[in-house]
């Protein structure tokens, strides 16, 4: 029955790259990756969403996975992803994965056996372990050209680099983290902070409506500089969309998803079992690694020293944007990606 259900899936696999192969996909699609251990408890089910876009080549040599920031999805990635930008999809071929806990893939919010709080706390390891049986069992790909995160996400592709060092050639973070400093674990504990004491928030059975006003202006308060807001209404002039967290105005996000993706931020961290050398060392990977100086999110000192440490290109933007510089700066960034995928 095991071989058999193997080679069911296997099939599957073999069909599904047949189909993308023959022309460029960007649907949402979900898999029932089976039950999932995860760092709070075991979910029976879990189905990961993910999209595929460009074509596949021959050898299957042209894979880039791209992964998902706080609070975002897949369908937020429509400017950085495609022809001409920043993962050019003329010549890879794009896995992007939904990140458990968007809403999408299982959830605290979508998750019939497990709703709300229920849902068993995870971490960014979770996250990868789970793509990854997505990707060797169900999708057949067991090899990548690269993969690229941004924020969060970034964080996820370093956890591929240390988790499966023999996946990727090549790993691009954006404005992400090996390491939360106290500077970082002080923003984002003060957005947990803010769901925790929002009238309404009931540990997580929050009515339908119930708005998190501190959440949204903590959260955009640490995406931008003083002196950014100072200068420019954030309002009124918003970051390009798909390139970086979206500004928490509008809510669209289940805030309990949030408050367990936030939860898998604080608990990261690639230094907890080693120093940065013992870091480096694990990551075979080629690294392109871009910080952003005025960073409030994340502390870009950590991000700087694993590029010191492993000779990594760096990339450091300076845009007074703080955490949004990379949208600010897509140019250069884009630049910069492109030519380091070659």
């Amino acid at each position: 029955m095991k071989l058999r259900h193997y080679a069911d899936r296997r099939l599957c696999a073999l069909l599904v790259m047949m189909s993308v192969g023959l022309c460029q996909a960007a649907e949402q699609q979900r898999v029932n990756i089976g039950s999932l251990n995860m760092t709070g408890g075991k979910i029976s089910r879990c189905d990961l969403g993910y999209r595929t876009y460009g074509t596949l080549a021959e050898d299957r040599n042209n894979v880039v996975l791209v992964t998902t920031w706080l609070a975002g999805r897949t369908s937020d990635q429509a400017d950085m992803i495609g022809p001409g930008k920043l993962v050019d999809t003329n010549r890879w071929y794009v896995v992007a994965m939904d990140a458990i806990g968007n809403g999408v893939s299982c959830s605290p919010s979508n998750s019939p056996i497990a709703p709300r709080l229920k849902f068993p706390q995870f971490g960014i390891r979770d996250m990868v372990k789970a793509q990854h049986r997505l990707l060797a069992m169900y999708l057949g790909i067991d090899h990548a050209h690269a993969i690229v995160g941004i924020s969060m996400g970034g964080m996820q592709a370093l956890q591929w680099a240390v988790m499966y060092p023999d996946f990727a050639s090549k790993v691009v973070t954006i404005v992400g983290t090996p390491h939360p400093t106290e500077r970082d674990l002080q923003a984002w504990n003060a957005e947990l902070a803010a769901i925790e004491r929002a009238p309404g928030w009931n540990d997580g059975n929050y009515a339908p409506g119930t708005a998190f006003k501190q959440l949204a202006a903590i959260h955009n308060g640490y995406l931008w500089t003083p002196g950014h807001r100072a200068a420019k209404t954030v309002g009124t002039s918003p970051a390009p969309a798909g390139t970086l967290p979206a500004t928490a105005s509008n809510q669209s996000f289940s805030t309990v998803d949030w408050y367990r993706q936030l939860q898998a931020m604080t608990s990261f961290d690639l230094l907890r079992h080693g120093d940065m050398a013992a870091l480096a060392g694990k990551i075979k990977a080629r690294l392109l690694i871009i910080t952003s100086e005025q960073d409030r999110m994340v502390d870009p000192a950590p991000s700087k020293a694993l590029a010191t440490q492993k000779r990594a290109q760096l990339l450091v933007l300076n845009s007074d944007c703080g955490h949004m510089a990379p949208a600010c700066e897509a140019g250069q960034v884009n630049e910069a990606v492109k030519a380091f995928l070659k």
